[in-house]
């Protein structure tokens, strides 16, 4: 697998976990007390996923523009 196909990988795992986000969030006008709590929590940690998924992905999809630049 080259960098840039898991620059790919990551991208594709960032969606995934947005798409998930996006299916939760209408949720939390259902959910109350302690469900509530509990689904703000899990979507922190999606959001945090989906935040490093992105990060990664486009330290990758860059990593040989540092290489050209001092060459």
């Amino acid at each position: 697998m080259t960098i840039n196909e898991l620059a790919r990988e990551y991208e594709i795992q960032y969606r995934v976990i947005c798409a998930k986000m996006d299916g939760l969030k209408p949720l939390l006008s259902v959910y109350s007390g302690e469900d509530h709590l509990l689904l703000r929590r899990k979507l922190k940690i999606y959001y945090d996923m989906a935040c490093e998924c992105k990060r990664i992905a486009s330290l990758l999809s860059h990593y040989y523009d540092k290489e050209e630049q001092h060459d």
